[in-house]
């Protein structure tokens, strides 16, 4: 100790308490979320033509823009979906790409692009997160009541609600629906037009052009380069429609008036989908938050600024939390905090039975504090997330901290220095190297386990640095080389409990060394042999095996397709020989590194067949709702109707009966339910076992080919040969050609 570098002991210990508490400070700076929320970079490009096929909208639009955006550097896969009326373009960029530069060379590509692009196509909206993206939901839904028009409530919720709310940092987008939009019904007389030659078409014309909005370009205003853009509509006529000034020309070319031609009405527009939650029409906002905001932190700001809002409500207004994901997660979180405060208290007693002095509890439990708080500096630096499995990282490491100390300190109390070190640094950087091998696996799982590995990182890397300046600084305060060693019956008794371990595992290591073969032996039967994995039938190819191969391969066929070894012998040879290995192949699908641990829900889905309108689908779902809602241990269900073929309900359920078996008892009474209710297709499933279906409809085939091409007409071609072809095997009743497999 006397070779140690001279800076006393006070100073070291002081620099490392402010360290400490310039941690602390960071805490609340942290984003906190449940799961991993860091993805692959991407773009996605969104567009709608409605009143299109998708074959249209792949020709005119997706092609081309596919083909224009492929340009950018750093794609690492494009791909594009086209439906009717609508399409959009995925692009997923590799990590080494710069995504703002991306995003701004993708919306250059779009603006020179869409000149070329149809008539009637909305321009291309570009967008950081893919439309089937299922992490990109409302983590806040607020209900908004009024004894007033639905659609007046909502621009209420438009004009003084979401501009508030959409100012707080962190709230990646708010959004307003609930009411159906009004619309302008133009009605003409047929007669009238064709006597003057206008047709339907030069009326849409005439309406587009007067509220046209055309790019004209860029120019240096006050010497920065600003876009201009002219906008053929007035301010004061954003919400109304005045056919008396738009003009159109008939057959002798006279401009007649609009108003002379057409009687206006304004009136609600037809409902295409519904959404209602506990089956009650309401507007309804719903948030998203940015991938790096602190969800709880947000949530608070976001009731703070709701609250006020409250207080300059007009008379009749109300407001409602709906939906409030932070409460399951703050409860799974504190569900965390508990076991990890746990994990330390154990560690801690362990080291207190031990050594039995509060002084070397004090130090173990100073330095490991002192650890975490400078480690959480760290954290905020390298944009980690505290979420799941980050806060995993934090208690695994935790007993890896405490050894490096213990390691440490008992050194330097028996032997007077701080040789220690580099055992404790070679240990470190082995625990260290095989972590990193986490930064080298497959990007997707890469992100996930990335905070992971790097908090475990970091906390090693400075329990070394607490290991070599902050401990024997504490060492020399708390005199801890000072303290009297253990007296008379203590020491006695762990002297005994030391050699009673030492005999027993002196008799282990010698039996062990009498029976290698047969420990080897045990061993492998308790890792497992893949007899479980071999074939029921070899196949064989006369041409490219030889006789003697053919006899034995015929020998196995014979015996393996027996009954009494399918029935006797291969279960118990299975169970037998198979091990860990066998139920680890059996119970663990390909992928399953990690699970989410998410809310439970059930989710019921109906569809009906085409030509069923809205309006059906509403009464048939209206049914359940009204099923559901006599249930008190429902918390919350929701329901989405897309369209008059598809809708779902979503059960949510309350703290007490979430775990018990309540969800398992609905769901069997939901099934027997939608058999009564009949009308479409049920589908329930949820709860992590088997679902429910009652679809009638047939499979679209048992086997299925997929081709791949750039021109969509030859590859269309290409498929409507193949079909021919395989049409003339007897045993194949029909072919198929679609865009997307369906079951």
């Amino acid at each position: 100790m006397k070779n140690s570098p001279h800076i006393s002991s006070f100073t070291i210990i002081v620099t490392f308490l402010c360290v400490a508490l310039a941690g602390i400070a960071f805490i609340p700076l942290l984003p906190v979320k449940l799961s991993p929320s860091r993805m692959q970079p991407r773009l996605t490009v969104q567009y709608s033509m409605p009143g299109n096929s998708a074959r249209i909208i792949e020709m005119e639009v997706t092609s081309r823009l596919e083909a224009m955006l492929a340009r950018i550097k750093g794609i690492k896969e494009i791909r594009s979906l086209s439906g009717n009326g609508w399409g959009y373009i995925t692009i997923e960029l590799d990590k080494h790409t710069d995504i703002d530069a991306a995003r701004f060379e993708a919306s250059t590509i779009i603006r020179q692009t869409w000149p070329s692009l149809p008539e009637g196509l909305t321009y291309p909206y570009l967008d950081m997160r893919s439309p089937d993206d299922k992490d990109n939901k409302p983590f806040l839904t607020y209900t908004l009541n009024a004894a007033a028009n639905p659609i007046v409530i909502q621009r209420f919720a438009e004009n003084q609600i979401k501009p508030r709310l959409s100012s707080i940092p962190g709230v990646y987008s708010i959004e307003v629906s609930g009411a159906t939009p009004m619309e302008w019904q133009l009605e003409y007389d047929n007669r009238q037009l064709t006597r003057l030659a206008i047709s339907v078409e030069d009326i849409q014309t005439a309406i587009s052009a007067y509220y046209n909005k055309e790019f004209l370009g860029t120019a240096l205003l006050n010497t920065q380069e600003e876009w201009i853009r002219l906008v053929l509509i007035p301010e004061t006529e954003k919400n109304t429609f005045d056919p008396s000034r738009i003009t159109v020309t008939d057959k002798n070319g006279k401009l007649i008036r609009l108003d002379q031609l057409l009687k206006v009405t304004r009136q609600e527009e037809l409902p295409q989908s519904y959404y209602r939650i506990n089956g009650l029409n309401s507007i309804y906002l719903y948030i998203r938050a940015d991938e790096t905001a602190n969800q709880l932190q947000l949530a608070k700001i976001i009731k703070e600024e709701m609250a006020w809002i409250h207080t300059i409500l007009p008379a009749g207004y109300e407001i409602h939390t709906s939906y409030d994901a932070t409460e399951y997660i703050q409860a799974e979180l504190n569900k965390i905090y508990k076991r990890t405060t746990l994990t330390i208290l154990i560690l801690l007693l362990f080291v207190l039975l031990v050594t039995r002095s509060l002084r070397y509890l004090f130090l173990i439990t100073v330095s490991l504090s002192i650890n975490i708080c400078i480690a959480i500096i760290l954290y905020y630096l390298l944009r980690l997330e505290i979420q799941l499995y980050s806060l995993a990282g934090i208690t695994i490491s935790l007993s890896l901290i405490i050894d490096n100390t213990i390691v440490m300190t008992d050194h330097i109390r028996n032997r007077h220095n701080k040789k220690a070190f580099l055992a404790i640094l070679t240990a470190t950087l082995t625990t260290i190297g095989a972590l990193m091998i986490i930064f080298f696996l497959d990007e997707k799982i890469r992100l996930n386990l990335q905070d992971f590995a790097a908090i475990i990182i970091i906390n090693l890397t400075l329990s070394l640095l607490i290991a070599l300046f902050f401990v024997p600084a504490m060492i020399e305060k708390l005199h801890l080389n000072d303290e009297t060693p253990l007296s008379g019956k203590l020491l006695r008794k762990s002297q005994r409990l030391s050699i009673y371990f030492n005999r027993y595992y002196t008799y282990q290591i010698s039996f062990l060394s009498r029976w290698k073969k047969t420990a080897c032996f045990l061993l492998l039967l308790l890792f497992g042999i893949p007899v479980f994995l071999l074939p029921e039938k070899i196949e064989t190819d006369d041409k490219e095996w030889t006789p003697t191969q053919l006899k034995w391969v015929e020998k196995y066929n014979t015996i393996v397709s027996g009954d009494t070894y399918k029935e006797k012998i291969r279960p118990i040879l299975n169970k037998g020989l198979g091990g860990t290995l066998r139920l680890f192949v059996e119970k663990v699908y390909e992928g399953s590194y990690f699970t989410r641990n998410e809310e439970t829900v059930l989710h019921v889905n109906a569809s009906m067949p085409n030509g069923t309108t809205i309006d059906q689908m509403n009464y048939l779902i209206s049914r359940m709702e009204a099923y559901l809602s006599t249930y008190k241990e429902i918390r919350q269900f929701q329901t989405y109707i897309y369209n008059a073929q598809q809708a779902e309900i979503n059960i949510y359920f309350t703290k007490d009966s979430e775990f018990s078996g309540f969800p398992y008892t609905l769901k069997s009474r939901i099934i027997s339910k939608a058999l009564e209710l009949g009308g479409g297709s049920w589908n329930v499933w949820g709860l992590q076992d088997m679902g429910f279906s009652n679809n009638v409809m047939e499979s679209a085939g048992n086997f299925r080919i997929t081709m791949f091409g750039y021109n969509y007409d030859e590859l269309y071609s290409w498929a409507e040969n193949l079909k021919e072809r395989l049409l003339t095997y007897r045993r194949i009743k029909e072919v198929l050609i679609n865009s997307e497999f369906s079951w």
